[in-house]
C-alpha cells in the first residue's frame, strides 16, 4: 500500500490528542451575559434634568429625574414642599420646564400643553377635585372623552366598560357628582379617564382626604391600572406605607432632587425603618 503524501504532510500538531490527556481538565461552561433589569430599560414617560419654578428666580425642581414603565408603578415621594406635585404639572404642561426635558417614547414632548398631552395618551389627576358638581356622575364620565369626539357607539361601549370596572358609580350615575363620598368622586375620576384608554397615568396624592377604607380600595384600582391594565403609572403620595405596598420603583425627592431611588425589592422589607431612614436623611 502506497503512503498518502497528503497524510505524510500534516504535521505533528494535528494528530488526534489522546483521551487521556483530557483527564483532569475542567471545563466551564460560557456564562450567559446577565439581563438588563426591568429598570434599566427606557421609560414609556420620562424626564431628564428637569428645572422648573412658579418664579423666575426660584426653582422648585433642580435636575430631577424620573421614568415610568408601561406595567409598573414609579412612586415619588418626600417631605412637603420639595417638589413632588410641580413634577406632575411639569410633566403635564400645566408649567413649562426652564431646563431639562419631558419624553414620550423617544419623542421629546418638553412643554407640550395639557390638551396635547391627553391626545398622546397622558392623564393626569389632581389632588384635589376635578369634577364638575352639579353634572351627572355620567356626564362628567362622558368628559373624559370629549377632545375625540367619538361617535355614539363607541361612547357607549367606553360608558358600559367604566361601569363594569366600577360598580359603585354604575349605580349613582344619574345623581350629581358633587353629592358622592369623597372616595366615590375619586373613582368617577378614575372612570373618566380611562374612558379616553391613555397610557401613562400621572396620580397626585389619590387618598387625600378618603378614609381608610376606601383608601384600600382606590389603591387596588390604580395597582390594577398597572397589572391588568399594563398603563405607565407616577404616583406621587404622601402615604409612604400605602404606597410603598404597590410600587415597583421608587423615588424620595428632597429639596427638588433625588436623592435616593431604586426597585422596591432593593429597600428591603422593614418599612418602619426604611421611612425613619429617609425622614432623618430629609431632617423631617
Amino acid at each position: 500500500m502506497v503512503p498518502c503524501r497528503m497524510c505524510s504532510a500534516i504535521p505533528t500538531w494535528c494528530a488526534p490528542i489522546p483521551a487521556r490527556a483530557w483527564e483532569g481538565l475542567e471545563m466551564s461552561p460560557a456564562t450567559a451575559p446577565a439581563e438588563p433589569r426591568w429598570s434599566d430599560l427606557p421609560g414609556l414617560l420620562a424626564c431628564e434634568d428637569l428645572v422648573a419654578g412658579y418664579t423666575g428666580d426660584i426653582d422648585i425642581l433642580r435636575g430631577l429625574s424620573v421614568k415610568a414603565w408601561p406595567g409598573r408603578i414609579s412612586c415619588v415621594v418626600g417631605p412637603n414642599g420639595t417638589g413632588k406635585s410641580t413634577l406632575l404639572k411639569s410633566l403635564f404642561g400645566f408649567l413649562r420646564p426652564s431646563a431639562g426635558r419631558v419624553l414620550l417614547g423617544t419623542d421629546d414632548i418638553t412643554g407640550s400643553p395639557p390638551f396635547r398631552m391627553l391626545g398622546l395618551g397622558v392623564a393626569y389627576l389632581p389632588q384635589r377635585p376635578s369634577l364638575f358638581p352639579h353634572l351627572s356622575v355620567e356626564a362628567n364620565l362622558k368628559l373624559g372623552l370629549w377632545h375625540a369626539r367619538p361617535k355614539k357607539p363607541v361612547l357607549a361601549e367606553r360608558l358600559d366598560s367604566a361601569y363594569q370596572r366600577f360598580p359603585v358609580i354604575r349605580e349613582k350615575r344619574s345623581q350629581p357628582a358633587g353629592q358622592l363620598s369623597g372616595g366615590q368622586q375619586r373613582q368617577v375620576e378614575i372612570a373618566r379617564s380611562l374612558m379616553a384608554d391613555p397610557s401613562v397615568y400621572l396620580i397626585d396624592e389619590p387618598t387625600a382626604g378618603v378614609d381608610p377604607q376606601t383608601s384600600e380600595t382606590i389603591y387596588d384600582i390604580v395597582q390594577g391600572l398597572a397589572r391588568d391594565l399594563s398603563k405607565a403609572v407616577l404616583l406621587v403620595d404622601q402615604d409612604i406605607r400605602a404606597a410603598l405596598a404597590i410600587t415597583d420603583y421608587v423615588y424620595v425627592v428632597q429639596n427638588g432632587t433625588v436623592f435616593s431611588e431604586g426597585e422596591r425589592d432593593d429597600f428591603g422589607t422593614d418599612t418602619d425603618a426604611l421611612v425613619a431612614r429617609w425622614l432623618y436623611a430629609s431632617g423631617e
